[in-house]
């Protein structure tokens, strides 16, 4: 090799160090995304639609032995006031474990959010564990009743756009306030969106679990009033106050929860990237969070919510114990931060933990229309794992000596990263 030959190569290598330096750029975090690249399409060929998913949960069923049971609790587009008027999309609701007054009551939703798939995908994979039997999971049932909606937003999950299947995050019912009874031009609640014809369910659920548009008189108010002062009043209508029960899908949920009035309520979303730390930039799997609604008082009846202090211990308690299922060597699996701090009472989260229910939230990584189906197996099992755990504490009463100040320990939302494509 001459000497001319390598003083040209080397130059070269100058030339290409300095005109390409993003090929050397530092990563975001490790792992750095899954990012969807430029040229690629968004692949859902993993999900489950809804059809899938109904095939796959009557499957279940029938494979548990009489472990599960399956009930339809209402539809989609039952906005006629009979929430079981086969109008629309079916929500499901899969029962484990004999009802008993002394055992612990668990709830878990996912998918309120239709863009927000993972979460559905781990919870099947946790019903066939449990429908399956296994000496544990038959231990856990002994002493948890297990209540699981899947998708609760079944409209949000099979939106189309131009022909083709696009999730989003909102349901689909277009507002209409004379046909609830309002004066015609009354605005929206805050959370919908006239762009997607559809609400964001996550904001229509109230801490007066009760509260009906329909029966404004229960509270002295006439529809015009409800319209004037709360509806036409952004300082009324906005995140700072529980939402309407305008969507059946709300109704649906609560009506669920009155029926098990649960101990915990588990809800599963997902939210954009984070890297852990300025000194650890492993990628956040999960966030997690025990507390997110301020004492609150009912404009309509005058009630004050509060969370209990006991009901808060158990929240950060159940949030520890997934925390710690986690930690299982220096993997991204363990990266997990505490969700910002928010204040949401009409979120079913925020109104269930103002009627004495110790939550948590897990927000999973990523967004379909930024991840798809990419990374779905260990994200997936990062939810399985973290709630197994939780009902293993909660079944075997270990859950009562987790010291609830760690919570405290978990480190906060930060460091948000953004998707470097340029996808459209």
């Amino acid at each position: 090799m001459t000497k001319k030959f390598l003083t040209c190569l080397g130059l070269a290598l100058v030339f290409f160090l300095i005109l390409s330096p993003m090929a050397f750029a530092e990563p975001q975090s490790l792992p750095n995304g899954p990012w969807v690249e430029n040229e690629q399409n968004v692949s859902l060929q993993g999900i489950m639609t809804n059809e899938e998913l109904f095939k796959k949960l009557e499957q279940i069923e029938k494979a548990s032995n009489g472990r599960m049971e399956l009930e339809i609790v209402g539809y989609s587009d039952a906005i006629n006031g009979d929430l079981m008027e086969p109008l629309g999309w079916p929500l499901y609701l899969c029962k484990f474990g004999d009802e008993d007054s002394i055992k612990t009551r668990v709830l878990i939703t996912t998918q309120i959010h239709g863009n927000e798939v993972l979460g559905t995908e781990a919870l099947v994979k946790l019903m066939q564990k449990f429908a399956a039997g296994g000496m544990e999971a038959n231990k856990i049932l002994e002493n948890v009743i297990l209540w699981i909606m899947p998708r609760v937003n079944p409209d949000g999950a099979m939106y189309e756009s131009d022909g083709e299947w696009y999730p989003i995050r909102q349901s689909s019912q277009i507002w209409n306030p004379e046909f609830i009874g309002l004066p015609a031009g009354t605005r929206a609640p805050w959370y919908y969106s006239s762009s997607r014809q559809g609400y964001d369910l996550n904001r229509d659920s109230n801490p007066n679990l009760d509260f009906r548009i329909e029966n404004l008189a229960d509270y002295d108010w006439t529809p015009g009033e409800f319209a004037e002062d709360i509806l036409n009043d952004r300082s009324m209508n906005n995140s700072r106050y529980g939402g309407y029960y305008v969507t059946p899908e709300a109704r649906i949920i609560t009506g669920v929860y009155q029926r098990l009035q649960p101990d915990v309520y588990i809800d599963v979303h997902h939210r954009g990237f984070n890297y852990l730390t300025e000194e650890d930039i492993r990628s956040v799997s999960i966030q997690v969070a025990a507390e997110v609604a301020d004492p609150y008082t009912d404009p309509f009846s005058g009630v004050d919510y509060e969370v209990d202090a006991d009901v808060l211990e158990l929240a950060r308690q159940v949030n520890v114990v997934g925390y710690q299922a986690l930690q299982r060597g220096f993997s991204s699996f363990g990266a997990i931060q505490k969700y910002p701090t928010v204040n949401l009472p009409g979120t079913t989260l925020g109104s269930f933990a103002l009627n004495d229910t110790a939550i948590m939230l897990i927000e999973i990584k990523g967004q379909t229309q930024n991840l798809g189906q990419k990374q779905k197996g260990m994200l997936t099992q990062t939810a399985v794992t973290s709630i197994y755990e939780i009902l293993i504490a909660l079944a075997d009463g270990s859950i009562h000596d987790v010291d609830a100040s760690l919570y405290d320990e978990i480190p906060p939302s930060a460091n948000r990263m953004s998707d470097p494509s340029q996808r459209e």
